[in-house]
């Protein structure tokens, strides 16, 4: 018997003026998915996901998590979700230990110095704790947000293409911690260009069109040149409330 979905998107929209960016999106994502969420440039992707992490508003539709609304959830669905996006999210004067703290007393985690130095060394960050934020590099900065997520262990991931601009090193530790977070029953939802790692982890595949959900399937061993072509096809497709749902990805 299959349990109520952690997250339920119903007719979900979001306009800005008289543009719309996401429009009529429904689905359901269900603890221990990782799903992948793919679509062109300007598709709605990372509106979606700041929707998700409750940093935007929709303009319409309905949002439960864990079978609340996202009004009544609050704190517990902050609580519950780490995000990795774009901007760094850190104070580029603090050093990489004192960003921690910052975050990690926010979330009131305990025995923290040695939870931080932990988390650092998880990352291969610990021979730069003191080293102002400011001076890393890109891949430096997106191991930092791991490290950060180490410190609380959300049980939901929101990832927007956090395998820009990583090196080998870098790929390598974070498709470690996604392996460990997928196998403690952790929830990823992913938006990249880069499938060729992402999709050794991926059991769910959406695909986004002009701000609709054209693609939306359960997939099994899935390739990354299936993707990019899965990609290719319904990126040519006109959005419209019917989506290619719980098939077996073979198509």
């Amino acid at each position: 018997m299959q349990l109520p979905p952690l997250f339920s998107v119903s007719n979900l929209e979001k306009r800005f003026g008289h543009h719309k960016i996401l429009r009529g999106v429904s689905f359901d994502i269900f603890a221990g998915d990782f799903l992948l969420l793919l679509g062109s440039n300007g598709a709605g992707k990372s509106t979606l996901l700041r929707i998700l992490s409750s940093l935007m508003r929709p303009s319409a539709g309905e949002l439960l998590f864990d079978g609340q609304s996202y009004s009544a959830a609050g704190a517990r669905l902050r609580g519950a979700i780490g995000m990795v996006a774009h901007e760094s999210q850190f104070y580029g004067d603090l050093t990489a230990r004192e960003n921690l703290k910052v975050f990690g007393t926010m979330y009131g985690v305990r025995d923290l110095p040695d939870k931080i130095t932990a988390a650092l060394r998880e990352m291969n960050l610990d021979s730069f704790p003191d080293v102002p934020v400011r001076a890393f590099s890109g891949g430096m900065t997106k191991r930092l947000a791991l490290s950060r997520l180490a410190l609380y262990r959300p049980r939901v991931l929101l990832m927007d293409e956090p395998y820009a601009g990583l090196d080998q090193e870098s790929v390598l530790l974070l498709d470690s911690f996604l392996d460990d977070f997928k196998s403690s029953g952790g929830t990823t939802i992913m938006v990249t260009h880069q499938f060729t790692n992402a999709v050794a982890h991926c059991n769910r595949l959406l695909i986004l069109h002009q701000g609709g959900l054209v693609y939306n399937q359960t997939v099994q061993d899935i390739t990354a040149d299936h993707c990019a072509k899965l990609l290719h096809r319904y990126s040519r497709t006109t959005p419209s409330s019917r989506t290619s749902q719980d098939e077996n990805g073979s198509k």
